[in-house]
């Protein structure tokens, strides 16, 4: 097993990134991340990152970037007007130019890469075929890192959650919706916990042009999911509509998060970085998200 590195560069540090720089802080590794907001930047730096605002990673110095050994690629998609677009074709090109040290780096990709599988099991050997725009343009977003000429990995996220980021708010307040497909629809989830935990795995294990499926052990529909969940929290049990109750109701992002159907396999992440997770289950962790 390697070190970790001595320098990490997140790029976009949000949810995750922060998650994951207080971890590399702990464990002895210097911190810089870039946002585009200074009062984001302002609260970095107060857990001690270096935090840099910066519209784009592009026009991050050679001076900054000199002593990086590794980097995160956490940034969203972007927006142009009712389009969103992976932005990376915009500044990585230019960026790699400078990273001269470079042993580690990840892209920050998500299952929505796969499309729909029918509610059959997809691993990282599955053809991808997106069905949505969110989904073609992290394909992309992927490709651009594989072809970067940077040591790079791409993880693909299930859908994300933790303290500060979960779904009790919403349950609690009552009258949430959830759709009731027919054949039931498959998704898949992953404590930040275990992200974290994962990708400080893989800096000590690195290997160049991995794709590593990030989902818990025990996918579940949605449906089952929130009502279990609110049974848990003494919650009011959802609002379950048919598909064309959803179709009048939800919103179009909504249905568009869940209109997939496939159940995420995690026999790569076993193998290779966590032989067991923090969290195998969304019922191992309700009473982290309470309080």
């Amino acid at each position: 097993m390697m070190s970790l590195p001595k320098h990490l560069l997140i790029l976009g540090c949000g949810y995750v990134g922060e998650k994951l720089a207080r971890a590399c802080l702990n464990g002895g590794v210097q911190v810089t991340a870039t946002t585009r907001s200074r009062e984001r930047a302002t609260e970095l730096q107060g857990i001690g990152i270096t935090a840099i605002s910066v519209d784009s990673p592009a026009n991050l110095s050679t001076t900054v970037l000199a002593g990086v050994d590794a980097v995160l690629d956490s940034i969203p998609l972007c927006r142009d007007g009712q389009h969103m677009f992976a932005p990376q074709h915009q500044w990585l090109p230019a960026l790699a130019e400078k990273l001269q040290h470079i042993q580690w780096a990840a892209y920050l990709s998500t299952t929505g890469v796969y499309g729909d599988a029918n509610g059959g099991w997809v691993d990282e050997t599955h053809v991808c075929q997106p069905t949505s725009a969110r989904g073609r343009e992290r394909l992309i977003a992927e490709s651009l890192w594989q072809e970067s000429g940077l040591p790079a990995e791409i993880f693909r996220l299930a859908g994300i959650y933790g303290p500060e980021r979960n779904m009790l708010g919403r349950l609690k307040a009552g009258g949430y919706q959830a759709v009731s497909w027919q054949p039931p629809h498959w998704s898949s989830r992953i404590h930040v916990d275990d992200i974290v935990a994962a990708l400080m795995a893989a800096m000590q294990r690195q290997r160049a042009g991995r794709i590593v499926n990030l989902a818990d052990d025990e996918p579940l529909p949605h449906v089952e999911y929130v009502t279990e969940l609110a049974g848990m929290i003494g919650a009011p049990s959802p609002v379950i509509l048919s598909p064309e109750e959803g179709a009048r109701e939800l919103s179009p992002m909504a249905l568009e998060f869940f209109r997939d159907n496939k159940r995420v396999s995690n026999r790569c992440l076993h193998r290779e970085l966590l032989p067991e997770l923090h969290y195998p289950s969304f019922r191992d962790a309700v009473e982290t998200l309470i309080g």
